[in-house]
């Protein structure tokens, strides 16, 4: 038997079963505001509109590294307290992997860069909060990570037609 016949998969891994792409995404509260990114025009997905920062979780990367690298390559603060909120699962149509989204509450510090490939950082006061472009699904995780208190873990379905199934699970302590 060669290698190739018998791959070293120390986890099961079967492509046949459902796969995810790990991200980040960082709720960054100072006083009243919100700290949020204006994405580029350039981009494919969501052009203009405001999402917290977060991205990719890199190979041999911890979602909590991620979450500090992400929000330091976006914004050019640093972090001085980081907690994990809850996950988002999203699954995709047809064969594609879905993904999974480490969400993080963070107080952060620094001086904030006035423009990156990403976007353009910015705090939002909350009270304005409701009078800007936001991310589809930007106004219920806001809610899930900033008004209650328990870990939560938001399943997304997406269908065919556009439409999407939602389901909030709470770990209640």
């Amino acid at each position: 038997m060669t290698p190739a016949e018998f791959p070293y998969n120390p986890y099961g891994v079967s492509r046949a079963r459902f796969a995810v792409v790990p991200r980040v995404l960082v709720f960054v509260t100072r006083d009243d505001a919100l700290l949020l990114l204006q994405r580029a025009s350039h981009k494919k997905l969501w052009p203009g509109l405001y999402n917290p920062p977060g991205g990719h979780i890199e190979r041999d990367e911890t979602p909590d590294e991620a979450a500090v690298r992400e929000l330091q390559e976006e914004t050019g603060l640093q972090v001085q307290s980081l907690h994990l909120r809850g996950l988002l699962m999203a699954h995709a149509q047809n064969d594609l992997p879905g993904v999974v989204v480490f969400i993080y509450h963070a107080q952060a510090a620094g001086t904030l860069h006035k423009i990156n490939d990403e976007g353009t950082p910015h705090w939002i006061p909350f009270a304005a909060l409701d009078a800007i472009p936001t991310l589809p699904d930007f106004n219920q995780l806001r809610a899930l990570v900033l008004e209650q208190p328990d870990f939560f873990t938001l399943y997304k379905i997406a269908h065919s037609d556009g439409s999407e199934s939602v389901r909030v699970v709470y770990q209640r302590s």
